[in-house]
């Protein structure tokens, strides 16, 4: 959609439309308009015109990977058009909350919105999980990691949605991460998954230096039936080393439990070097070259501050938000968590 000086359709009366539409927990704003737009069989760049005036152009509402942020009077027109209230809509829709902090180089006299590129990635939700609840179209949602594989149905649901069925251990290392947020809080779940990533990329790069990832990679691969891997950073790399992340999530967090680990008599590194190839079914006395997880360590002694900045650890699939009840909806408690973002 283009720039616009002036949007009479914002000048009038919001009206609710006739067919209102629930919104899917988690939902993003661009997809969550269009089931509205298509829902009331009227074009979704109409409904744009109608809920405000649009700034920055530089993305198209009909680019639904990407996220919309709303000033306060174009929150207030999408409530009355869709005949939800706008604190039900802002707890269903992230985005919502999210223009609170940002929406202020918007013009606060007249509805306005604009299109960025989204903070949280937007995943396809599971297509029998929407069909259940009877939405025929394509509901694109802001999920975190622990909840970016379907329970129900084992679908990794991203912007290409992939079956896991034929690799059991996702859905027990999606068990295990659900555990693990219920158990520690996402803090410290998002740090140890960043660092997880850290070191697993260092072998996904390179996968010659651990043979056996290799070839269980490649195995994965196969049986779920993706496309060739071209030993990149992308969604293939995360789906087949899925369990990797999780179990060695898991072995890190003692070092963000205690503040003072590695300060501590009985730390050896040998032994904790050890114990994380162990919890990846690696020889645990074979500790090559240019190691991951000694790389790891190195950064980690080097500047322990920033390593353990909370910033650093907010990568886009762990953000917290509430979990999600059986119908999509956003319960009102959160899980328990030491550490406030």
């Amino acid at each position: 959609m283009s720039r616009v000086q002036h949007a009479p359709e914002v000048l009038t009366v919001a009206r609710s439309l006739c067919i209102p539409v629930r919104p899917w927990g988690g939902e993003s704003l661009p997809s969550y308009v269009a089931r509205l737009a298509q829902a009331n069989r009227a074009p979704h760049t109409a409904l744009w015109r109608y809920i405000g005036v649009p700034y920055r152009a530089g993305a198209s509402s009909t680019t639904l990977p990407w996220e919309a942020t709303l000033n306060q009077p174009a929150v207030a027109r999408l409530a009355v058009m869709s005949g939800i209230s706008a604190e039900r809509l802002r707890r269903a829709l992230p985005a919502i909350t999210w223009s609170t902090h940002e929406a202020s180089a918007l013009p606060t006299d007249v509805p306005a919105f604009w299109m960025r590129q989204a903070r949280s990635p937007n995943a396809v939700i599971c297509r029998q999980c929407t069909l259940r609840r009877g939405i025929s179209t394509q509901v694109r949602a802001h999920l975190a990691l622990p909840d970016i594989v379907c329970h129900r149905h084992h679908i990794w649901q991203a912007l290409e949605p992939q079956d896991t069925s034929a690799v059991p251990e996702i859905a027990r290392a999606q068990r295990k991460l659900r555990k693990f947020r219920k158990t520690h809080g996402s803090h410290i779940m998002a740090c140890c998954i960043r660092d997880a990533r850290w070191i697993i990329r260092g072998w996904a790069s390179i996968p010659s230096r651990e043979p056996l990832f290799e070839d269980l990679w490649q195995h994965r691969r196969m049986k779920l039936g993706l496309p060739h891997w071209f030993r990149n950073w992308d969604l293939t790399t995360h789906i087949m080393a899925h369990p990797e992340f999780v179990n060695l999530a898991c072995a890190l967090v003692p070092i963000y439990l205690d503040p003072a680990y590695f300060r501590r008599p009985d730390y050896r590194e040998w032994k904790f070097k050890t114990h994380l190839r162990s919890c990846l079914g690696l020889d645990p006395r074979r500790q090559p070259t240019g190691d991951p997880i000694n790389k790891f360590l190195q950064a980690v002694q080097a500047d322990r501050t920033r390593w353990r900045n909370p910033k650093s650890a907010m990568i886009t699939e762990t953000r917290h938000r509430e979990p999600l009840s059986d119908h999509g909806e956003p319960q009102l408690r959160r899980c328990p968590s030491r550490h406030p973002h």
